[in-house]
């Protein structure tokens, strides 16, 4: 009984490692990955994200709207990567999204956060509450940020990525001056990491079958 005992242990406590070790290797994964495509469908020379420059905009993407109306914890994540992307006193933040399960839009909720929480001044916040896509939220904003000489955007960060890449479809001129935010930090929400990567590979692969038929 006692030699079966210790064996069983033994195996749980294999078990138990390898698992660690897994996991380990799923979250360095993931990190990894999504290092790599924060610096992903910009300029050459424009990867760092600590330069600052004069009459810059951080386009900051919508997220569905909570039912209560409240701004919930993916739009606040969001905003606070565009806070934190640029200088608000100097910058100009133009938050993009329409209303969708409430009746204000997202573009509002996230820049209420950002003036009322975050601190932005109000006359820096520019609204665009059209947008239902990533897609749209390129397209509808463009005219707000077509003439600036610098232009960051702000979601997590497979997300930012997907939309610097219709804005070089859209207007190639504009992209050109795209700069890079700061989506991407070392171990935050990294349990999160890993399912975001998967829902990306879901998603192109998706997108990949429907271009086929």
């Amino acid at each position: 009984m006692g030699r079966q005992h210790r064996t069983k242990r033994r195996r749980a406590i294999a078990v138990g490692i390898g698992a660690a070790v897994g996991a380990s290797v799923v979250l360095a994964a993931s990190e990894w990955l999504t290092w790599r495509a924060s610096l992903q469908a910009l300029p050459l020379g424009r990867l760092d994200p600590a330069i600052r420059e004069p009459g810059e905009v951080v386009l900051v993407l919508g997220f569905a709207s909570s039912s209560s109306g409240r701004v919930n914890a993916v739009q606040r994540w969001r905003t606070r990567i565009a806070v934190r992307s640029v200088d608000p006193r100097t910058a100009t933040f133009v938050f993009s999204g329409a209303a969708t399960r409430t009746e204000r839009s997202e573009a509002a909720l996230m820049a209420d956060y950002a003036v009322g929480v975050l601190g932005v001044p109000a006359d820096r916040v520019v609204l665009e509450e059209q947008a239902r896509s990533t897609w749209e939220n390129i397209r509808f904003s463009l005219p707000l940020i077509a003439v600036a000489p610098s232009v960051k955007i702000a979601s997590n960060t497979f997300h930012a990525l997907r939309a610097r890449r219709y804005l070089a479809q859209q207007a190639p001129e504009v992209a050109a001056r795209l700069r890079r935010a700061r989506d991407y930090r070392p171990g935050e929400f990294a349990p999160l990491k890993p399912v975001l990567v998967v829902y990306e590979w879901v998603r192109a692969a998706a997108v990949t079958r429907r271009a086929r038929r």
